[in-house]
């Protein structure tokens, strides 16, 4: 899959080409890595690292800096860095009611709760999710189990989907000089 025109013009414009970026400050920090076509083109095993190493950072809750963790891993497995990042914006206060009640009561579950009694702690942690404090002094332990959990499930899911279901384009077959 090519990106359409405007987005190349835009990330040119972000002096974000490959030409921009040679001798610059990322690539003087990562060296010839950060100029992989890889990191920047959308192919099949490309957006599948991406996703594999993006999704548990995503739904790790109250972790700063995602972005960055996000580059650094995506980088470590030559993941798609568009998808990597922009997956990084799907944790956000808007969906933090969603979000961190999903991993509190899977994490409650991988604990040992009865699906009863692991409903009723998420309906009540739902309920205090605006008061940070006590989130973290009482529910801190089965939110990261269940963040962990949902990530690595997300992310193998995710991973073997697109894998199985993204076709690349295919490649132009260039005229053979006689």
């Amino acid at each position: 899959m090519r990106l359409p025109l405007w987005a190349i013009r835009w990330l040119n414009r972000q002096k974000l080409s490959r030409r921009h970026m040679r001798g610059g400050r990322l690539h003087g920090w990562f060296g010839d890595r950060i100029l992989a076509k890889e990191l920047w083109r959308p192919t099949a095993s490309s957006l599948a690292r991406a996703w594999l190493v993006g999704f548990p950072i995503t739904v790790t809750p109250f972790l700063p800096f995602q972005s960055v963790f996000a580059t650094v891993a995506a980088l470590l497995v030559r993941g798609n860095l568009l998808l990597c990042i922009a997956m990084q914006f799907l944790s956000t206060p808007l969906t933090a009611p969603v979000h961190l009640p999903v991993c509190f009561f899977v994490g409650e579950l991988v604990l040992g709760r009865t699906p009863a009694q692991a409903w009723a702690r998420a309906v009540d942690f739902r309920q205090h999710v605006g008061s940070l404090d006590e989130v973290l002094s009482v529910y801190v332990g089965p939110l990261y189990l269940g963040g962990v959990v949902v990530g690595l499930l997300g992310g193998v899911i995710g991973y073997a989907i697109l894998l199985r279901t993204w076709r690349d384009a295919p490649r132009p077959r260039r005229a053979r000089p006689h």
